[in-house]
């Protein structure tokens, strides 16, 4: 796969549908339209191999890949203007990075519960 030339294409369509440019090798800056109008800056953080990743290992094709980043473009919230690469999506963030400890729960450290058909039985 030719990464410079998807991320080129991704560059190119996100700034058609609304301003982008790339303003870094592992950086896109695009202008999001807000809620009640108006245009605010959101900064994509993502490598043109994290691009690649995200078309043909987590939504198959570039067209699928792009809406999954415009939807979540459009999602942030007004405090977030960062949207970082993690396990081929992109994450809400305030910062240009993702902490470490995202707060997951420890190894092991969950209850088996049991459950029920809606017939009662258990599976």
């Amino acid at each position: 796969m030719d990464h410079a030339k998807h991320w080129r294409r991704l560059v190119r369509d996100l700034d058609r549908w609304s301003s982008a440019s790339a303003v870094a090798p592992d950086r896109i800056r695009v202008l999001v339209t807000k809620e009640g109008g108006g245009q605010r800056p959101v900064v994509i953080v993502m490598t043109p191999e994290h691009w690649g990743d995200m078309i043909g290992v987590a939504h198959g094709s570039f067209e699928s890949a792009l809406d999954r980043v415009k939807q979540t473009l459009l999602a942030l919230r007004p405090h977030e203007g960062f949207a970082v690469y993690t396990d081929y999506c992109l994450d809400p963030s305030t910062t240009d990075s993702l902490p470490d400890n995202l707060d997951l729960p420890e190894p092991g450290s969950g209850v088996w519960v049991p459950v029920h058909r809606q017939d009662g039985h258990r599976t």
